[in-house]
């Protein structure tokens, strides 16, 4: 649990690695934090917030995180996306993992919207709330110790960083974790060193994202992303049955389409089914709506951003930022 002393003991030693680099180090250049976050119920500077490298979360994995999008409108202000629809999975996947957590979703609705104030940022954003177990011991009985919370977030523009129009993708050769060996639904922080391996072969054969197949072959998503294969009209993606995670950018497309009369069905999708697609895209927080025009050496559709990908991520666009009145309740402005 949170311990102002040992905060104020540790920080005086603590200089981040990103702040040692070089000015052209690409830790710099990739990412630069908020100057103040949330953490354990208040405001701190960055720098404050440590953790010991005994923490149970970072030895073993033991938490649970989000991302939150935020946007700078035309007017000047921050358009928080679906904060509270976050900020429910986040207690939901706390809640799968027997995590002590002690503050309501309201709780860390406003926390994230207090992060936002506090740092005053006038560009792109994404948030990141943690939930870790915490120093204490190391028995592998999470339940034992208590919990950390915080929220920070990060100056944030494209996460495939300029390939957005369209993504060249594999199937990983690493299968995505089960059911029967984690929980996929929770947005749990171990979950994701099988999305890293999967995300870093990717890279390293030139690709710029992967596609898991789960236990039965079936295509499952990316490796932080959520999937659909638009076909003979209809769009295909795999169901919550799969060992995928419940994305709130998958269902904001999903409502699109319910409104737009697109018939959107939740079930198995083949590799086959996949390759003879007439469009792919992504779905995620980081993301936004992503066209995929290539699949394991294959041209999906015409090679370039086909038709209803192109519709449903212009609408995208405009509802995060708060442009769309009928989807105004999902946005919070700062």
């Amino acid at each position: 649990m949170f311990d102002q002393r040992h905060t104020d003991r540790a920080s005086k030693a603590y200089i981040p690695a990103f702040r040692q680099a070089p000015e052209n180090h690409s830790w710099r250049r990739g990412l630069e934090p908020f100057s103040k976050l949330w953490f354990n119920g208040r405001i701190v500077a960055f720098e404050s917030a440590v953790t010991s490298v005994l923490t149970h979360g970072l030895n073993y994995g033991t938490g649970v995180f989000e991302g939150i999008r935020g946007y700078k409108t035309k007017d000047g202000r921050i358009s928080v996306f679906r904060n509270k629809d976050h900020m429910t999975r986040f207690v939901e996947s706390c809640r799968m993992l027997g995590l002590k957590m002690q503050y309501s979703v309201d709780e860390m609705t406003s926390a994230v919207l207090q992060v936002v104030k506090e740092n005053h940022v006038a560009s792109d954003l994404y948030i990141r709330p943690i939930a870790y177990v915490g120093f204490g011991g190391i028995n592998l009985d999470l339940t034992r110790f208590g919990v950390d919370v915080a929220v920070g977030g990060f100056k944030f523009e494209d996460y495939f960083g300029g390939t957005a129009k369209g993504l060249k993708v594999c199937t990983s050769s690493w299968r995505k974790i089960s059911r029967g060996s984690s929980l996929p639904l929770a947005k749990a922080s171990g979950n994701y060193l099988n999305a890293c391996l999967a995300k870093a072969e990717a890279s390293r054969n030139g690709y710029d994202e992967a596609i898991f197949l789960d236990q039965d072959d079936n295509l499952c998503e990316g490796t932080g992303e959520n999937l659909f294969v638009a076909s003979g009209g209809k769009l295909l993606t795999p169901s919550l049955s799969s060992p995928i995670l419940n994305g709130i950018t998958r269902d904001t497309v999903i409502r699109f389409c319910e409104s737009l009369g697109i018939q959107v069905l939740e079930r198995d999708v083949t590799r086959g089914e996949a390759y003879r697609a007439d469009e792919m895209f992504f779905t995620g927080t980081a993301a936004g709506v992503v066209p995929i025009t290539e699949y394991d050496g294959r041209t999906i559709g015409g090679g370039i951003e086909g038709e209803l990908t192109a519709k449903l991520r212009n609408m995208y666009e405009s509802v995060v930022r708060g442009e769309s009145e009928p989807y105004i309740e999902w946005v919070t402005f700062v």
